[in-house]
């Protein structure tokens, strides 16, 4: 046999002939997915569209910050509680699993899962709450005599707008990545259309007016975000000694997934460690194993109904009847026992006098601003910003900074602000929550 027949590259077209009997029927393709960009481009010879789309992302700035944002737990707590970057790749990894098995396209959902929270604020959701008062008037500034509304926030459209227009590497704006990746990326979560109104939105491809991914590729990044963090915030709860375990073995869905899965009780006082690995790992494999029948039995009844296997426009990838009460008293507990613990609440407290100032700072003195935005090379639009004057341009450029910064960053531009005088964060006690004081 030659040794040009015996050694050769399997091409991008190769890769998408062998999706046609790899991939479920009703599995997006990749080929012909390069149209829906929002800029063409000639493709790639070995990467299939959606292949690219993944590694734009994962070589994008926004993607290598997520590193230093925080999930939960502020990142300077402990070395191993989740950060906003192992969140996305745990994500990632429940998605493909679902995917496979399901006979999804992976390429898909693994792109969709490392984007979908490349728009998340310093200090977790907190400061998607701070951005998004601001942004609708509901926080002023000193001086500030009405409320004026720019647009609100929210991190899913946030997203969506890293990847269309702020990422600046290529010769067009953003990442230029395919519609089902950006419509994967803005549905993980609920839209709430007419919440909000970004600037310069691309809509093509979206399908803005569905509340749910069109893919199932879609669908499925959307719950395993909800799996992982049901699952991985209770966990870091449990090892920070916020949700004792005689109280987390008390939820129902507990008991179930300890009698399903012969968890002993005795393992949990004796070696309460390898209790919570586990029993995290068994009610993982529980919410999969109870979605993908869901999904099965959802697909079959959606063929029946509608006599086709795409462009789906009901939630087919759900938690089961029996189920989503178990889950939504665990999220429950998660939010009261967890989320709102003291610790939490102190450095919500933290950062949200943070966020405000900072905002607060540029928006008074944007020199301060326009030199930050140099120096780091951001590629933000500059506007001029006076005071009372200033236009929903100027306060989303901010915005748009402030949303990009790590938890670390944050710190340190409140720090040198503090030392030109332009804001003042005597009373926050910096040093105690990102280990030192410049």
């Amino acid at each position: 046999m030659p040794a040009s027949t015996r050694f050769t590259l399997v091409t991008r077209e190769t890769q998408e002939t062998q999706e046609n009997s790899q991939l479920a029927t009703y599995a997006v393709r990749s080929r012909g997915a390069h149209q829906s960009r929002l800029h063409q481009e000639p493709e790639h010879p070995y990467r299939t569209a959606y292949q690219r789309d993944r590694d734009r992302i994962v070589h994008s700035r926004a993607f290598r910050r997520l590193k230093h944002k925080r999930q939960v737990f502020l990142t300077s707590e402990s070395d191993h509680y989740r950060t906003r970057i192992t969140h996305t790749l745990e994500v990632a990894q429940l998605s493909r699993t679902m995917a496979r098995a399901l006979g999804l396209n992976e390429d898909l959902v693994e792109a969709i899962a490392l984007g979908h929270d490349l728009g998340h604020t310093p200090f977790g959701h907190l400061g998607e709450v701070i951005l998004d008062n601001i942004m609708t008037g509901k926080r002023l500034f000193s001086g500030q005599k009405d409320p004026i509304t720019f647009g609100g926030f929210k991190h899913n459209y946030q997203s969506v707008r890293v990847v269309d227009e702020l990422e600046r590497k290529y010769p067009f704006k953003g990442l230029n990545l395919t519609s089902s990746v950006r419509e994967g990326i803005l549905k993980h979560t609920r839209l709430k259309r007419g919440s909000y109104d970004f600037p310069d939105f691309r809509h093509e491809g979206l399908h803005f007016q569905q509340d749910m991914a069109t893919t199932l590729e879609g669908q499925v990044v959307a719950i395993c975000d909800e799996i992982a963090q049901r699952t991985h915030d209770l966990e870091d709860g449990v090892r920070a000694g916020l949700a004792p375990l005689d109280q987390v073995r008390e939820l129902r869905i507990v008991k179930t997934v300890e009698a399903q899965f012969g968890l002993a009780g005795d393992v949990a006082a004796q070696e309460p460690g390898r209790y919570v690995g586990t029993l995290i790992r068994a009610l993982i494999n529980f919410f999969m194993d109870d979605v993908l029948q869901v999904a099965l039995r959802n697909i079959a009844d959606f063929e029946r109904r509608k006599q086709r296997l795409q462009n789906f426009d009901e939630e087919l990838l759900s938690f089961s009847a029996e189920l989503d009460p178990l889950q939504n008293e665990l999220n429950k507990f998660i939010y009261q026992e967890i989320i709102h613990f003291s610790r939490v609440k102190w450095s919500d407290e933290l950062g949200e006098k943070l966020l405000f100032r900072l905002f607060e700072g540029y928006h008074n003195h944007p020199e301060f601003f326009q030199d930050a935005v140099s120096l780091n090379g951001d590629g933000l639009q500059k506007h001029k910003m006076v005071g009372e004057q200033a236009d929903a341009r100027s306060y989303r450029a901010v915005c748009d900074y402030i949303a990009g910064m790590t938890d670390s960053f944050a710190f340190r531009e409140a720090e040198r602000l503090a030392r030109a005088k332009v804001i003042k964060i005597d009373d926050l006690k910096l040093e105690s929550a990102h280990g030192h004081s410049e």
